[in-house]
């Protein structure tokens, strides 16, 4: 039998191939050999400068230690800005000198591997725990790529989270300059960017997002899975200097580092190649939500920053469209946008030779060109070389556009990006598809392809989850030959010529789906976990949309923030079946929508109405909506990962329908599974087409989930994975191996991923479920797989070392915090406690409700609450105010930890609570420097100082995740 490789082994076979490739290895065992080996690197790297400057290409101890105060203590988002900068060096003689710490020469830097480096306190002291790195990759002696590899049937997962792990208690100084992971279980490979501790407040530890985390392709999207062939592609000397270099943005209005992924990276190389090998023109399809605007922007700084180009353009045509590319622009690299707002601002910023990237709208260019005023100021670029960059390039508003704009610009280049080109299949009034607009001659248009099944293939965008509700029932019609039952099926009607529109404006089917939606929006929106996501329901026009926000409006007994918007004139983008009411109703939502959120828009302000809504539907702005009834407007262009559901009861082709579709399926939180569609309608068959057209003659099925059914056999699959390990839930209790622990993790994380799947249908109940797992005896094993997730948390806290410290948990579907500790305080304060028999028995549920609470707060405190009950509770006055009684006993126990302590510590309880007290306040002010000077006195030794200090931080944050919860 094959032997499967340790993760030793593949290590060792890894550094062989990296040294085949032109890799230097140096043993390294701890942090100062990695400072020691940087200062020799940097030296040669820069060894023509140094010796100019100084005759010497060495640095001098007090020249070495200047440059380590400019590199370390920095954040990795400020140290990734270091990385790319020139700096200039006070040498000791007097004069300076520029060093640089990475090139884009591959032939000037140094490439050295090295395995196995320790950190610890004793090398560099602000290390918490002791680690030991598998895989490391320097260029020019910095720590710049970090492998870390896991033996081959490990989830890929763990090494994330290992990593994770290491990036809250080890990764310091020179090895914040770490840009890009890579982790590998020898079969399955992915790398991602390095990302800043915390978030940008402040507030928050960050840790990779999985999401986040990308498999590496060739050019045609084959992805390269194993370790050593993924080694040869990505790791070469040239490709990875590259991708640090050109591929690699560090955004400059929040700090987020950003790698780009492989078909991003081949779309700007071939795009480049199509301007500048061939001077030809082409388009770039990437499904919707693969991240165009990333690519688009990525290919206009290189163009902008490429001599051979006069001018660069990124034309958008729809004013929807138009903020958010801006902003996701100015986010990249903050003013690189010249966001003109009118034709004549338009029209100076072309002729001004600096400003070299120039964002506007088709329409302001074709105004610019049409006006005679600006005919003099437009001639001179009628022969430069410009290259327009197109988005959403399938819009008909620029096919009428482009002539005029070409004709002008006659040494121009076009380069399109859309998620849904215009085919033959699916071609405009006037005949053109995408292909012939942006004709390229013999060479093939389209210069990269990256389509929805690759996208959902490597977890770019979700998966869509589609609900069909049938709405028009007919028992029987008179004419003869016309079957009732398809009466649905648009294609149907329209070849017997049956016009069947009265009936779905009926006025008892718009109150039917109204309450229809209103019952199960929770389910679609709030899906697992505790996040919520937004939805949008699109109508067929205007009149239709009234009726439902209205009803809704005044039936809707849960309270759900309802909104709406449509454009209240008839628009040259949109056909909303605008009338001359369309704007008194428009102002009615504008109202409603101010007594909901203390606004006060009106007509004139739509643009800023229309901003608002965005916000609150990406969740950026709070209170959110939680329903935007919408015609026509937010059904493309619009990037929300905060939205999860899309209701129709509208007719959709074609790119309209996966343009729809696509504005639920991007990738967010672990509780997004997939992008929700309800449908009103019958449309399943334009959408088999559509998915079909836009994946390349691929299967429909592929890009949706399966049937309810389906997920009702996966779930007794995963029940009877959980019982064959432990056969009760009194049994999961009871596990001893690790290995045990983990098959019961992985199972029972599976199966509550199947339940919360099952969730969202509408159809979803319990009894169909009952025959294998009903809810009482799921919610008893999850109770034991929080436990083993607390206790493993405690053990990781402590730098505990266990083979489970780095399972995934996916914690996220678990947790409901509907059982909190307020929840747990009004169970108590409902009970009758002039009634003892019926007190214990309320007592009894109670504290099983708490063993079962998926509340991190509560589990936290589970202790005490139950301790408060069994030993405070039964001897309370029945008049007494719980809530106060509760908090009472809080302080009590937390004065009890305090002294208890500080006994075992031969410390001062003062000195503890004074710790305590200012860590509650503001936990990032209690570091071990100011725990140390406030020991000062007590005149310890080295080792006791550091164990002491260890131990105060360790019970200071127990303790605080103890004693702090909602709502006490």
């Amino acid at each position: 039998m094959a032997k499967v490789a340790s993760e030793y082994e593949v290590e060792s076979i890894f550094i062989e191939k990296l040294g085949e490739m032109g890799y230097d290895f140096i043993p390294m065992s701890n942090y100062n050999d990695i400072v020691n080996n940087f200062r020799t690197q940097l030296c040669k790297v820069n060894a023509e400068n140094l010796m100019e400057a100084k005759g010497t290409a060495e640095l001098t101890d007090a020249e070495f230690a200047r440059v380590l105060l400019r590199l370390e203590n920095h954040t990795i988002y400020e140290s990734a800005k270091i990385l790319r900068e020139q700096w200039v060096l006070d040498l000791d003689n007097g004069k300076t000198v520029y060093l640089s710490f990475l090139t884009d020469d591959e032939t000037r830097n140094t490439y050295q591997v090295t395995h196995q480096v320790t950190m610890d306190k004793s090398h560099k002291d602000d290390v918490l725990y002791k680690s030991r790195y598998d895989v490391t990759i320097l260029i020019n002696g910095l720590p710049l790529v970090q492998v870390e590899l896991k033996r081959p049937g490990v989830e890929i997962n763990e090494a994330i989270n290992q990593i994770n792990r290491y990036r809250r208690f080890s990764f310091r100084g020179l090895f914040r300059y770490i840009q890009v992971f890579v982790v590998s279980n020898s079969t399955q490979t992915k790398y991602f960017a390095n990302m800043n501790e915390r978030t940008e407040d402040g507030a928050t530890d960050q840790s990779i997002l999985k999401s986040l985390v990308f498999y590496w392709t060739d050019e045609e999207n084959k992805r390269i899975n194993r370790l050593i062939d993924f080694t040869q592609d990505f790791l070469t000397k040239f490709n990875v200097t590259e991708l640090l270099t050109r591929y690699f943005v560090i955004k400059q209005s929040e700090p987020v580092l950003m790698v780009m992924r492989p078909y991003q990276i081949y779309a700007v190389k071939k795009a480049m190649e199509r301007i500048f090998g061939s001077n030809m023109n082409g388009y770039v399809f990437h499904t919707t939500g693969s991240g165009k605007t990333l690519t688009s922007y990525k290919l206009a700084a290189l163009l902008r920053d490429d001599r051979r180009i006069d001018k660069v353009f990124f034309l958008i045509d729809r004013k929807d469209l138009d903020d958010q590319t801006v902003d996701e622009y100015n986010s990249f690299e903050y003013g690189c946008v010249d966001n003109t707002d009118s034709t004549a601002t338009l029209v100076r910023a072309l002729g001004d030779s600096s400003k070299t990237l120039v964002v506007t709208t088709i329409q302001k260019m074709a105004a610019a060109l049409r006006n005679p005023k600006y005919e003099e100021k437009m001639a001179p670029l009628r022969d430069k070389r410009c290259v327009f960059i197109i988005d959403e390039c399938h819009r008909s508003q620029f096919g009428k556009m482009h002539s005029s704009i070409q004709g002008h610009f006659q040494a121009a280049n076009y380069i399109g990006f859309t998620g849904t080109p215009i085919f033959a299949e699916n071609r405009s009034a006037d005949g053109r598809t995408t292909a012939d607009i942006f004709n390229a001659g013999k060479l093939d248009s389209c210069i990269h392809r990256y389509m929805i099944k690759e996208a959902i293939a490597d977890g770019n965008v979700l998966r869509f989850s589609v609900e069909y509700m049938r709405t028009i029932n007919v028992l029987h019609v008179a004419t003869p030959g016309i079957d009732p039952t398809q009466l649905d099926d648009p294609e149907y009607c329209k070849r017997h010529n049956i016009d069947i529109s009265d009936a779905y404006h009926d006025d008892q089917r718009i109150t039917g789906v109204a309450e229809d939606i209103l019952t199960h929006l929770e389910r679609h929106t709030h899906p697992a976990g505790k996040d919520v996501y937004t939805a949008i329901f699109a109508t067929d026009k205007i009149q239709t949309l009234m009726r439902y926000y209205r009803y809704m409006k005044t039936h809707n007994p849960k309270g759900y923030k309802i909104a709406a918007i449509f454009t209240y004139r008839p628009n040259e983008d949109m056909d909303e079946g605008a009338n001359e009411y369309s704007g008194d109703e428009l102002k009615e939502c504008m109202k409603d929508y101010g007594d909901m959120f203390g606004t006060n828009y009106d007509l004139d302000t739509l643009d800023a109405y229309r901003k608002d809504i965005a916000k609150r539907m990406k969740q950026k702005e709070l209170p959110q909506i939680d329903l935007l009834l919408v015609v026509d407007m937010f059904l493309t262009g619009f990037d929300s990962k905060a939205t999860n559901t899309l209701i129709l009861d509208k007719t959709l082709v074609w790119h309209n329908l996966l343009q729809a579709y696509s504005r639920t399926n991007r990738v967010s939180k672990l509780t997004k599974q997939f992008g929700q569609v309800v449908t009103y309608r019958n449309i399943k068959k334009a959408q088999d087409e559509a998915l079909r057209l836009y994946s390349g003659d691929g299967n429909p099925n592929d890009y949706l989930l399966e049937s309810y059914d389906y997920y009702v056999a996966e779930y007794r699959k995963w029940t009877e994975k959980v019982q064959a390990v432990a056969e009760t839930p009194d049994d999961a209790g009871y596990l001893q191996s690790e290995n045990d622990i983990r098959a019961f993790i992985l199972a029972f994380r599976q199966l509550s991923k199947t339940l919360n799947t099952l969730k969202t249908f509408s159809k979803f109940n319990w009894d169909d479920l009952d025959v294998f797992m009903d809810e009482a005896t799921f919610s008893d094993y999850k109770s034991w797989y929080l436990s083993y997730y607390d206790d493993i948390e405690r053990k990781r806290r402590q730098g505990s070392v266990t083979t489970l410290a780095d399972i995934d948990f996916n914690i996220e579907l678990i947790r409901t915090d509907k059982i909190n500790v307020v929840y747990i305080l009004n169970l108590l304060k409902d009970i009758n406690r002039n009634d003892k028999a019926a007190m214990e028995k309320s007592i009894d549920l109670i504290l099983r409700e708490i063993e079962r609470s998926d509340n991190e707060k509560l589990r936290y405190k589970s202790d005490i609450m139950k301790d408060f009950i069994t030993a405070r509770f039964f001897d309370l006055d029945p008049n007494a105010d719980i809530f106060e009684a509760y908090s009472e006993y809080e302080h009590e126990r937390l004065q009890s930890a305090v002294e208890e302590f500080a006994q075992v510590h031969g410390i001062e309880p003062e000195i503890v609570s004074e710790i305590l007290h200012k860590y509650f306040c503001d936990e990032k002010s209690v570091t071990k420097e100011s725990i140390r000077q406030r020991l000062s006195s007590l005149k310890l030794g080295l080792l006791k100082l550091t164990k002491l200090i260890n131990d105060i931080l360790f019970f200071v944050s127990d303790m605080y995740d103890k004693f702090t919860a909602e709502g006490v």
